[in-house]
C-alpha cells in the first residue's frame, strides 16, 4: 500500500495529513498546514460576533455616577428616576410592586380570591388548640400526677399538705394564715433608716429579748467606733490609740493640688524665646513672627504646577468647600470653569450637550455678547441666552 494524503480542516484552516505505507519505520507520519488552501470563516464568524442586547449608553453612566450617593434633592430624584424608566428590570419590577410577568388573571378571582373558603368560625383557633390542648382532667386525676411527677399547673402554688398546729389549736388553710410573731414596740421608717444609714450601730428598737441586745452590742461593729474586744477600755470615746506616721510635715495631696508659691507658679524662662546665647532670634520689631506660613498668598501661583508642587497657594478650598461641596464637584467641575473663557466650538458643544440651547442660538448670542478670539465664558453666554 503506497502513503496516503489526508486533508481535513480545524478551525478554519486547511491541514495536510500525511500516513505512511506499511513497513515504513514508525513515527514517519506527519501533519503540516496545506499553504494553498483558503481558510474558512464557519468557524472564525463565532470570534466577531457580539452576543447579547446592544443598549443605549448614557454618558452620565460613568463611574462617578455609578458610586455617586444619594439623590440630594427630590428633583434630582424624580431626574434619576426618569433615567432609569428605560431599564426592562424597572418596568418589570416597580418599585413597591410584585414582579409582572404578563399574566392575565381572570376577573373572577381577583373579586373571590384563591382558594376555597372554609368553615372555621373567627371566634375558634384550632391551631391554639393543636399546640395546647385542653386540660380535661379530673382534680383526683391532677392530684394523682402532681404526686407522681411533681409537675404542676401554671401559676399553682405548691401545697404538701402539712398539718400545721398551734396553741390555739390546728391550722385549717395554712396559705391564708399570718405567720411569724408581733413585736410589742415595732420600729418604724426602717428602709428610710437603711438608705440613709441614721441608726447604724444602735440597739434600740432591735431585738426584744435582753440577751440578744447584748449579743448584737458585742458582735456588731459600729461606724466610727472601735470594736468591742471585752478589754474595757470604751469609757473614753475621744482617746486615740495608735502612733502617728509620721513626725514632720511631708508632701501631701495638699501640695499635689496645687500648693505652690508664687515663684513655682511663673512660667519657664525659656518659654516662648530661645536662652542659649547664639541661638536667639533678636528683632526690633515685636510683631515679628518668624518662619514661612505654610499658605503662600505673597508668592504668585506659576502658570504650569508641576507635579511635585505641592505648595498651596491659596488657590485650594478650605474646610468650608469639604463640609458643603459645591454643584458639579463630584464630576471634577469647579466654579471657576464657569468664568473662565471658551471658544466657540466649546461653547455650542456644552450647550447642545446640556440640552440649553441649539447651535445657531448660542452662534448668534455669542456674537452679540461680542465674543472674540478670548471667548465667552459659559456665565456670560447663559445670561446672553437668557437661560
Amino acid at each position: 500500500v503506497s502513503d496516503l494524503h489526508a486533508p481535513f480542516l480545524h478551525r478554519g484552516r486547511s491541514y495536510m495529513a500525511h500516513i505512511p505505507a506499511v513497513g515504513d519505520a514508525p513515527g514517519a507520519s506527519s501533519l503540516s498546514e496545506d499553504p494553498g488552501a483558503t481558510p474558512s470563516t464557519s468557524d472564525s464568524s463565532h470570534e466577531l460576533r457580539t452576543f447579547g442586547r446592544a443598549a443605549a449608553r448614557d454618558p452620565r453612566d460613568s463611574v462617578a455616577g455609578v458610586m455617586d450617593v444619594a439623590p440630594k434633592s427630590e428633583l434630582l430624584e424624580r431626574a434619576e428616576e426618569r433615567r432609569e424608566a428605560t431599564y426592562l428590570s424597572r418596568q418589570r419590577e416597580p418599585l413597591g410592586a410584585s414582579y409582572v410577568r404578563g399574566h392575565a388573571i381572570p376577573p373572577q378571582l381577583l373579586e373571590t380570591g384563591f382558594g376555597k373558603p372554609g368553615e372555621v368560625k373567627a371566634t375558634v383557633s384550632q391551631t391554639k388548640e393543636l399546640f395546647a390542648l385542653p386540660d380535661e382532667r379530673t382534680p383526683a386525676q391532677h392530684a394523682a400526677y402532681v404526686k407522681s411527677h411533681g409537675s404542676y399547673a401554671p401559676g399553682e402554688q405548691i401545697r404538701r399538705n402539712y398539718s400545721w398546729k398551734t396553741r390555739e389549736g390546728a391550722i385549717e388553710n395554712p396559705w391564708e394564715y399570718g405567720w411569724g410573731g408581733q413585736s410589742e414596740k415595732p420600729e418604724l421608717n426602717q428602709v428610710s433608716k437603711a438608705l440613709s444609714g441614721e441608726g447604724y450601730g444602735s440597739t434600740e428598737g432591735g431585738a426584744s429579748n435582753p440577751q440578744m441586745r447584748a449579743y448584737i452590742e458585742q458582735r456588731r461593729h459600729a461606724l466610727g467606733k472601735p470594736r468591742a474586744l471585752g478589754h474595757d477600755n470604751t469609757a473614753s470615746s475621744i482617746e486615740v490609740f495608735g502612733k502617728s506616721s509620721s513626725t514632720e510635715p511631708q508632701w501631701g495631696t495638699r501640695e499635689c493640688m496645687g500648693n505652690y508659691t508664687a515663684e513655682q507658679q511663673a512660667p519657664d524662662a525659656d518659654l516662648g524665646r530661645s536662652i542659649r546665647p547664639g541661638w536667639r532670634n533678636v528683632s526690633d520689631d515685636p510683631e515679628r513672627s518668624f518662619g514661612l506660613p505654610m499658605v503662600r498668598t505673597d508668592k504668585p501661583m506659576p502658570h504650569v504646577r508641576g507635579v511635585a508642587d505641592y505648595q498651596n497657594y491659596g488657590d485650594e478650598p478650605g474646610a468650608r468647600a469639604v463640609l458643603n461641596p459645591p454643584s458639579y464637584s463630584e464630576l471634577g467641575v469647579e466654579p471657576a470653569d464657569f468664568a473662565t473663557p471658551l471658544p466657540l466650538p466649546a461653547l455650542v458643544n456644552i450647550f447642545a450637550r446640556a440640552g440649553l440651547a441649539e447651535a445657531a442660538a448660542v452662534e448668534q448670542a455669542f456674537r452679540e455678547a461680542g465674543g472674540g478670539e478670548l471667548g465667552l465664558s459659559v456665565i456670560e453666554l447663559r445670561r446672553a441666552l437668557g437661560v
